[in-house]
């Protein structure tokens, strides 16, 4: 049994889970079954929308606060040596090196890191950003160890990206594309800075919302959908999506995306589709700056105060203008992408779990 530590909530949206879930699937396609354990119903229930239909996959609440993690040791680790879980996958900001140390001695740990703020007494470190060598992750886990005394294995880079198997099992060439210039408007599973009708409310103000077509996804937490529901009835060429299963087919039938720079971004690079990107977290500046690197994607700017908002959102028009002008800039933008990840991190990580 392989357990995997994760929440979602619209503070910290679904990004934890949604990764986990998909290692999940990969770990049960290999043989193992996995528990996930969420401290609440709210986290629950999204694990329950996205994974609760597949055997070998089962969810316990543990009725705890998402935030205190260390109040959950007695509960969790009770629930590890019951169910004789040999590995826990934890994804989630709010550990402390206590919480590791109080479960090291149960099973093997693995811990998702994004930020290598410090380091951590477990077996297996992951961190699948591109800019992972900044963070000093060599020197930061010299000595560290896991469960029964065993090294810190560290898994780094873009190989590890745990992308759903849809964005690299299928043909970057495939997917329906229109006649028409097709932008995708997204935010991830939330949109607390009201991002999808900004965008879509600037594009008509500064006259380009008849230029393209807009597939605008919302996520199952994001707000204003009303304003969406609006601008979808008004105009013929938006279309708002929900509940999108096959996002790799809808991302391959765009020509551009404009989206929060989440790990949405991974999964552009893994099928060629160029984005404006903006910031919705502090931490994501890193993701913005190697984005940025590798010239297949734009930075519109952050959006997390009202002046920033303002000036991203005409940044993003602006830079909306020129690649609807200069058609080359966009496959240049395309090509620069090409190569940077194969999205199989899902399947390393699994096998690293399972051994």
């Amino acid at each position: 049994m392989i357990g995997i530590r994760a929440d979602a909530n619209k503070i910290i949206a679904t990004g934890h889970v949604m990764r986990c879930i998909t290692i999940a699937k990969e770990i049960v396609k290999q043989g193992e079954s996995v528990t996930f354990f969420v401290a609440d119903e709210e986290s629950g229930e999204l694990v329950g929308l996205y994974a609760g239909g597949i055997s070998g996959i089962e969810t316990v609440v543990l009725g705890t606060d998402w935030q205190d993690m260390e109040k959950e040791i007695p509960t969790l680790g009770r629930e590890l040596i019951e169910r004789k879980v040999s590995a826990l996958l934890v994804d989630s900001y709010q550990v402390t090196v206590r919480y590791f140390e109080e479960l090291k001695d149960i099973c093997n740990l693995v811990y998702m890191d994004d930020l290598g703020k410090e380091p951590y007494p477990v077996d297996i470190l992951i961190n699948y950003s591109g800019y992972y060598e900044s963070l000093g992750y060599n020197e930061l886990y010299k000595g560290q160890s896991g469960h029964r005394g065993t090294p810190t294995e560290l898994l780094l880079g873009l190989s590890y990206a745990p992308l759903r198997e849809q964005f690299y099992s299928g043909d970057d060439s495939a997917g329906t594309k229109s006649d028409a210039f097709t932008i995708l408007v997204t935010s991830g599973g939330t949109d607390n800075y009201r991002m999808l009708s900004g965008i879509i409310k600037a594009m008509e103000d500064e006259g380009l919302l008849s230029k393209a077509d807009f597939k605008v996804v919302a996520g199952n937490m994001a707000c204003s959908l009303d304003e969406l529901e609006s601008y979808s009835s008004m105009y013929r060429n938006v279309e708002l999506l929900k509940n999108v299963d096959q996002m790799a087919e809808l991302m391959r039938s765009c020509d551009l995306a404009v989206a929060a720079a989440g790990t949405m971004l991974t999964e552009c690079a893994a099928v060629g589709l160029p984005v404006i990107c903006y910031q919705v977290a502090d931490n994501q500046k890193f993701n913005v700056s190697f984005w940025q690197g590798t010239g297949g994607m734009s930075f519109a700017g952050d959006v997390t105060d009202e002046k920033a908002r303002a000036e991203a959102l005409s940044n993003i028009c602006t830079q909306v203008r020129g690649l609807l002008t200069k058609k080359e800039k966009l496959q240049e933008m395309k090509r620069a992408l090409k190569g940077v990840t194969d999205g199989r991190g899902a399947v390393r990580i699994a096998k690293a779990l399972l051994q």
